[in-house]
């Protein structure tokens, strides 16, 4: 037992660094963003330590920005909590496509992995996922604590540091947030094998997302459009599927 236990701890080992690298490139924004979450809910009369449990517990950069501006314009707690909710279904999504590479995982390493995935961290691993084939437990956990440690830390940094940085300068920090999406998906269309599909279900969103912003608040936006486009992509590629068959 013990010779199996020596053996096995290496390569769990190696691949923890090798996915705390792949989050190397996604931490740069984590911090301009964290830093600007962190802001902004000292802005709004949160203490530091309010904001750490806040960044570690919630964790998701668009639901505390949402979170301090609902609060701090005095919005209802129930209002609050549905609002937080419906930002963060995305989530659902993004663990039920990465789900096939987990299902002979115990239940704990799917809880660790699920509950630390974000935007990027689940395109990182879709990419990963892609050229490999499969997802380690190891990397999956070293890419996502090492987005979760930082993003506390930031938001920390920045809710210290909020009333020495100019309110501008934080503003400025959104464009990184965007630049950084823009990224994973380009990262993850060309790591791609079937980037016909990938486009037309990135077209379809856009589509989606351009027709329904006039109409529905931008928070259902995003689950329209990304349920829309995941279904007519999903539906698309059975068809082809059916048809060679």
């Amino acid at each position: 037992m013990s010779q199996t236990h020596v053996t096995n701890d290496p390569p769990s080992v190696s691949m923890f660094r090798a996915g705390v690298l792949a989050c190397m490139p996604t931490i740069p924004g984590y911090w301009s963003i964290g830093f600007a979450a962190g802001a902004m809910g000292t802005l709004s009369g949160f203490s530091i330590f309010q904001i750490a449990l806040l960044a570690g517990a919630l964790y998701a950069g668009s639901a505390q920005f949402l979170f301090y501006s609902l609060w701090a314009a005095g919005a209802e707690m129930s209002s609050v909590i549905i609002s937080v909710m419906l930002i963060n279904l995305r989530y659902l999504l993004m663990s039920s496509s990465l789900s096939p590479y987990f299902r002979k995982q115990s239940t704990r390493k799917k809880l660790l992995n699920g509950l630390l995935l974000t935007d990027e961290t689940f395109g990182v691993a879709a990419e990963y996922a892609s050229r490999h084939g499969t997802l380690p437990f190891s990397w999956m956990f070293g890419l996502n604590i090492s987005a979760w440690l930082n993003w506390v830390i930031a938001s920390v940094a920045g809710a210290w540091l909020a009333s020495v940085v100019p309110p501008s300068l934080m503003e400025g920090l959104s464009f990184s947030l965007v630049s950084m999406f823009i990224g994973l998906v380009l990262m993850t269309w060309f790591a791609s094998k079937r980037k016909i599909l990938e486009s037309f279900t990135i077209i379809t969103a856009v589509i989606i997302t351009l027709f329904a912003s006039h109409y529905l608040d931008s928070s259902v936006v995003v689950m329209v459009a990304a349920i829309i486009s995941a279904t007519s992509a999903t539906i698309f590629l059975r068809f082809i599927e059916k048809t060679r068959s």
